[in-house]
């Protein structure tokens, strides 16, 4: 009898046991850049405040990473007088559950942002950012817009307003692909 209530305990046991899944979990679909692709290259961009006496130049480099998920971008600018010199990566991907663009920033001095969009307008695309919280300086931001000038050139616009006046403070960015010659 007992032998009969240790085999049934023995069934019951393995009736509720899950056993381990070995099914591969499946990747998501690599993002299609083609619309994108015309921004791989190196740029020398501009970077102008309406807050600031002059522009700040950046050079960006960008590049589809090795697994085909990611357009990163790494940027550097040298000193001004009101900045010091700053690097950051720009990582942008495509969320097929959502259908949207995604750009997570990283940089130095602890700079990060994340935002999504739609993707292209036209020439346009449009860039809201997914982090805002009023701080201590910023009260408000509106989205970044970006415009395909031609397949050397781009601009992107944005704007915050400052607590302390209320004041919009506009943010213009122009970058014009560098052509390397062959010797």
């Amino acid at each position: 009898m007992l032998v009969m209530f240790a085999a049934v305990g023995s069934i019951a046991l393995t009736a509720t046991t899950p056993s381990i899944e070995t099914t591969p979990i499946p990747k998501p679909q690599k993002p299609d850049f083609s619309s994108m692709s015309w921004f791989v290259g190196t740029w020398n961009c501009t970077l102008k405040s309406s807050r600031r006496q002059s522009p700040v130049s950046v050079t960006e480099v960008t590049t589809i990473d090795p697994t085909g998920y990611w357009m990163i971008s790494k940027s550097s600018s040298k000193a001004t007088s009101w900045s010091p010199p700053s690097n950051t990566t720009d990582m942008m991907t495509h969320d097929s559950d959502p259908k949207r663009w995604v750009d997570i920033l990283t940089g130095d001095f602890g700079t990060y942002d994340a935002s999504s969009s739609p993707g292209w307008t036209g020439t346009t695309l449009v860039w809201t950012d997914l982090m805002f919280r009023p701080s201590s300086d910023v009260m408000a931001v509106k989205p970044t817009t970006q415009t395909k000038i031609s397949d050397t050139k781009w601009a992107a616009h944005s704007a915050f307003q400052q607590r302390s006046n209320a004041r919009w403070i506009t943010v213009d960015n122009v970058c014009l692909k560098s052509m390397q010659r062959n010797p």
